[in-house]
């Protein structure tokens, strides 16, 4: 089985300025199983030792990704955009991207100076937002193109946890503190997130109640009135098809492994309830899994740090779990993996970034599917039922 492959693929420019990816996913090998994308070590293009020595923190450029680090996937240009630091760890906040489609890494944005010497949301005069542990409160807006990032574990000693919501334009590559109207989410750890493509919203659970943001009127509506009482070891995705908004982690609010599932039907009750799952159901029980929804297969697919090897697949409508394992996994960074498992529908590979000393990887669950044609920023590759 290769363990890399080379780059072939080209970028070019478009007439709207976005990068995007020719002959995208051509190099990436056909068969199933792990595959590192060759010279994607993020230390390579870390702020804190290429020009930024302030930002260094405790563990340096290890917290890019080991200090509670979440990611989500921009869909437009094929890449994994992976976004935090905080508390005492890391004191950047830059964001990183690993395009899929030319196996590269590139830091897009400078750390925010001066860092910040107190617990504080906003650097910069205000225009940025201060470094944090993001966990799974990262997501990509494909309607507007733009990052969306709430809260986090801020970086100061104290690490006190944001209740701030920004988002970062990808067009104007600028940082806006969004200040929403309506009922705001708490400030605490445990926050989930999750893109919703049906209706372009960020649907948004704290440890009590389900939110919805919408970027086009930049408001948040609580959808939930009844506690949920989730801990804070969990991930979430949507299942576009089945329009749920699921949960699948440990839930030490609990004490145990749970699944949970959201009715976010427009217009409806957006009920809650525990979902009893059965078969290979070792993602259940995992701190801080990651979490992707396969269009090829309709099913959300888990990678957890307990079994490296090993993906597993959730039917949500017939609650059966699946897994597959191939040898060549990604190392465990130790403080789970949140939003750096992403799907990439262009180039049909799920992908992780876990180390900043090791390539980022990439799984592909079956044979390459044919090239995708639709065009950037729609909805990629869901099969309606």
């Amino acid at each position: 089985m290769y363990k890399s492959f080379t780059r072939t693929a080209a970028l070019v420019v478009l007439a709207t300025g976005f990068l995007a990816a020719a002959n995208v996913g051509a190099a990436v090998p056909t068969a199933p199983g792990w595959y590192a994308l060759p010279n994607t070590k993020l230390r390579s293009v870390c702020a804190a030792e290429h020009g930024f020595p302030q930002v260094e923190g405790a563990v340096g450029c290890r917290g890019i990704t080991y200090a509670w680090s979440g990611g989500a996937f921009d869909s437009r240009r094929n890449r994994l955009i992976i976004f935090g630091g905080g508390h005492n760890d890391y004191y950047g906040n830059e964001i990183y991207a690993v395009n899929i489609g030319n196996a590269s890494v590139q830091r897009l944005t400078d750390p925010g100076l001066p860092i910040a010497t107190s617990c504080v949301e906003s650097i910069a005069g205000g225009t940025q937002p201060n470094s944090r542990h993001t966990y799974d409160g990262v997501e990509y807006i494909a309607s507007v193109d733009k990052l969306f990032v709430f809260g986090g574990s801020l970086a100061c000693a104290g690490g006190y946890h944001g209740g701030d919501t920004w988002t970062f334009d990808f067009g104007t590559m600028r940082w806006q503190n969004m200040q929403p109207s309506g009922p705001q989410p708490q400030k605490e750890v445990g926050i989930l997130t999750a893109y919703d493509p049906n209706t372009g919203l960020v649907f948004l659970h704290d440890r009590r109640f389900l939110f919805s943001y919408n970027p086009s009127t930049n408001a948040y509506t609580q959808l939930t009135t009844q506690n949920a009482y989730l801990g804070y070891h969990m991930a979430a995705t949507i299942d576009p098809v089945r329009k749920k908004f699921v949960i699948v982690g440990y839930n030490s609010g609990q004490g145990r492994g749970s699944v949970y599932s959201y009715d976010i039907t427009p217009g409806g009750s957006y009920a809650y309830s525990e979902v009893s799952t059965s078969g290979a159901t070792g993602a259940v029980g995992a701190y801080y899994p990651g979490l992707a929804f396969d269009p090829t297969t309709n099913k959300i697919v888990a990678w957890t740090e307990n079994q490296p090897n090993t993906v597993y697949s959730l039917d949500i409508g017939t609650r059966q779990w699946t897994s597959v394992s191939f040898s060549g996994g990604p190392a465990p960074t130790g403080n789970g993996t949140h939003g750096r498992w992403q799907y990439s529908a262009a180039s049909g590979v799920f992908v992780l970034a876990n180390k900043v000393d090791d390539d980022v990887m990439v799984f592909r669950a079956g044979s390459a599917p044919p090239p995708d044609t639709i065009p950037p920023g729609q909805v990629q590759g869901v099969r309606l039922q």
